[in-house]
């Protein structure tokens, strides 16, 4: 890989990629400045200028910068592109007038950007250059000169300041969804070396706590690739895929945040162990959605009396968690079903 961090060349790429936008708005300032007779003397080769100007701004426009600055072409061209800039602005200053120098605060901040390294104060190097000598050539007087300096060198440092500003912010966002990837590994790893403990003597009571684990460690993945919103169907197939028996899944496009997902996942995990541990096949998982939640877990089995463990686990996090109601019945035609019903808010169902 060519040139520097992923983040300074995404940095640099968005600003190359937003570079004819602002090419095309100076072209049209010089337009509108000849229109109203400036440089009037040497017209042909300001529009000769113009007219160059407003092919490479095409060109550049058609770079695949992105890909490109990781490579060597990809930094050619932008030297290509900064040395161009300069002559560009010099050849207005020289041909229209001290009054197409506005262009600097443009140009010379732009350069400071796309550029890194060496390359940067070399080009900045040669912008300051090619303004006093154009300077020299108009006779523009020193102190104008002096002063056009400051400002486009203030103008490059709170260029340069927003540039770093953002390239930290990225660089700390990058880091803590490192962090997040490598707790989401080392999670992973130790619920599966956990069930792979518990399936070495293989007892019914082991292996359904296996396939807890299992299926806690899926869910732990879906959660850990979504910050704000989850997808309801992705979560109940990752529990029902790790089940022991064939579980079918039926689940309207429901979004939920990260809290309510995670009791969610909690209730039908316990819902689909104990309907494939304590039923019979076939095992149907369901959840629509109006203005509640309602999450069904059947299966061919006869309804037992009592509640265990997991059970509990369900009517606690079901009354104080999603603030709903959990009801376990037998069916009229044979078969039992686990009914939750559950509030959520309007931007979860699509």
């Amino acid at each position: 890989m060519y040139g520097n961090s992923a983040i300074d060349v995404e940095l640099r790429s968005q600003t190359l990629e937003f570079g004819p936008w602002v090419g095309w708005l100076s072209i049209a300032a010089v337009a509108f400045g000849l229109a109203l007779g400036m440089g009037a003397r040497h017209r042909p080769l300001l529009l000769a200028l113009t007219m160059t100007a407003a092919l490479a701004n095409v060109a550049g426009g058609l770079i695949p910068w992105r890909e490109w600055l990781q490579l060597r072409r990809g930094q050619l061209l932008v030297d290509l592109w900064s040395g161009a800039l300069i002559v560009f602005v010099a050849l207005l200053v020289v041909g229209g007038g001290p009054s197409f120098a506005l262009l600097l605060f443009v140009a010379i901040p732009f350069i400071a950007v796309v550029q890194s390294g060496w390359r940067r104060f070399f080009w900045l190097g040669a912008s300051v250059g090619a303004c006093t000598t154009s300077a020299v050539i108009v006779r523009l007087p020193a102190g104008a000169t002096v002063m056009r300096l400051a400002l486009v060198a203030a103008a490059v440092f709170a260029a340069l300041a927003v540039t770093r500003t953002l390239s930290r912010t990225a660089s700390r966002a990058e880091l803590e969804r490192a962090l997040a990837r490598e707790a989401d590994h080392r999670m992973k790893n130790s619920l599966q070396t956990a069930a792979d403990l518990l399936l070495l003597g293989r007892p019914d009571g082991q292996a359904a706590a296996a396939a807890r684990l299992g299926s806690i460690a899926t869910v732990h993945r879906l959660l850990s690739e979504s910050a704000s919103e989850l997808d309801a169907q992705s979560l109940l197939t990752a529990i029902a895929a790790s089940a022991s028996t064939r579980v079918t899944v039926d689940a309207a496009p429901i979004v939920l945040g990260p809290s309510t997902a995670q009791k969610l996942v909690i209730v039908a995990n316990e819902l689909i162990t104990n309907a494939v541990r304590h039923g019979a096949p076939p095992v149907h998982v369901r959840l629509d959605a109006d203005d509640r939640a309602r999450l069904r877990v059947e299966d061919a089995g006869e309804l037992l009396t009592g509640a265990g463990l997991g059970l509990e686990l369900v009517r606690q996090t079901v009354d104080y968690g999603l603030q709903g109601t959990f009801e376990l019945r037998k069916l009229p035609g044979g078969g039992t079903r686990a009914e939750v019903i559950f509030p959520i808010g309007p931007a979860c169902a699509s």
